[in-house]
């Protein structure tokens, strides 16, 4: 991973749509509390299972995401992950590869607490993250209504931390 100096990158900051009612003086708060990096094809950025607190943002090129192994879901420019993690420790959920080289703002604990009281930035990515739960909640509730549809409902209520919890793997693709 290279870092590189700082540069104004208000503008595509701004096109990401969670960050689009911010200022661009609360825009430049962003660009001086994020760390700007470069990462080659092939490198993990964060792993399933480990500790970190980084936010990732990215800004060009891809990466994939996977729990246990599989493939849930593709991120690209203007995604960004790591919010959970950032908001509450805890472990990873899943691994995030890049797929391609990609160009990164890292924000780290301490500059996310400064960010967090960036009003644009707070709630841009409160919004993200409610999107997100109510894709999620959707997803349950499709695979909770399968399950019951092919008779595994029984197993669900009684078994729902393995039985939906196994339906539910490969639509989470939340990364923490």
């Amino acid at each position: 991973m290279r870092t590189l100096r700082r540069y104004p990158y208000v503008d595509r900051l701004k096109s990401v749509d969670e960050f689009r009612q911010c200022t661009k003086a609360q825009l430049r708060g962003v660009e001086r509390l994020a760390e700007h990096v470069t990462v080659e094809r092939g490198e993990i950025l964060v792993r399933e299972g480990q500790a970190d607190r980084e936010l990732f943002l990215i800004l060009a090129g891809t990466a994939e995401v996977t729990q246990m192994g599989r493939r849930v879901n593709t991120l690209g420019p203007r995604d960004f992950f790591g919010e959970l993690a950032a908001l509450n420790r805890g472990l990873r959920n899943a691994t995030v590869t890049a797929i391609s080289a990609l160009e990164l703002l890292i924000i780290g604990p301490r500059e996310f607490e400064a960010m967090a009281q960036i009003p644009g930035f707070r709630d841009g990515l409160l919004k993200r993250m409610a999107n997100r739960l109510r894709v999620v909640d959707a997803q349950l509730a499709a695979a909770h209504s399968q399950a019951a549809l092919s008779g595994q409902d029984a197993a669900c209520h009684d078994q729902p931390s393995t039985s939906l919890a196994s339906l539910a793997t490969p639509i989470a693709s939340e990364v923490r």
